[in-house]
C-alpha cells in the first residue's frame, strides 16, 4: 500500500477511480518488493475469512508476520524519501547558509 501524500487540488478536479491492486504474479513481475508483500496479505486476509478451525490460527500468524514485513518495508522507503529530500537540501545549502555581507 502506498502511502499518498496531500495536495492541492485545482477547481473542478475529480478523484480518479483507484487501479485494481496488482495480482500477486503481477506483483512479483514487477519486482516491487512491498506490492508483492501487499498482495500476499490480500491473499491470505482471503483465505482467512474462510478458514476452518484448524488453518485460522496458521494464516493468523503468517499474517501478522507480513504486516510486520510491510511495516519495515514501508519504513525503509519513508527513510529513503528523506535521505534523498536531504540530499536535495545540500543543494541549496547557499540559502541557509549564514553570510555577514547580507546585513
Amino acid at each position: 500500500m502506498t502511502r499518498e501524500h496531500l495536495r492541492a487540488v485545482s477547481e473542478g478536479e475529480q478523484p480518479t477511480e483507484r487501479a485494481e491492486p496488482p495480482t500477486l504474479i503481477e506483483a512479483v513481475e514487477s519486482g516491487d518488493v512491498l506490492q508483492m508483500l501487499l498482495a500476499q496479505r490480500r491473499l491470505i486476509v482471503d483465505k482467512l475469512a474462510n478458514a476452518g478451525d484448524n488453518t485460522a490460527p496458521q494464516l493468523n500468524n503468517e499474517l501478522n508476520k507480513l504486516h510486520g514485513l510491510i511495516a519495515t518495508e514501508e519504513k525503509r522507503r519513508a527513510a529513503e524519501e528523506h535521505e534523498e529530500r536531504q540530499r536535495g537540501d545540500n543543494h541549496r545549502g547557499d540559502r541557509r547558509t549564514f553570510r555577514a555581507s547580507a546585513i
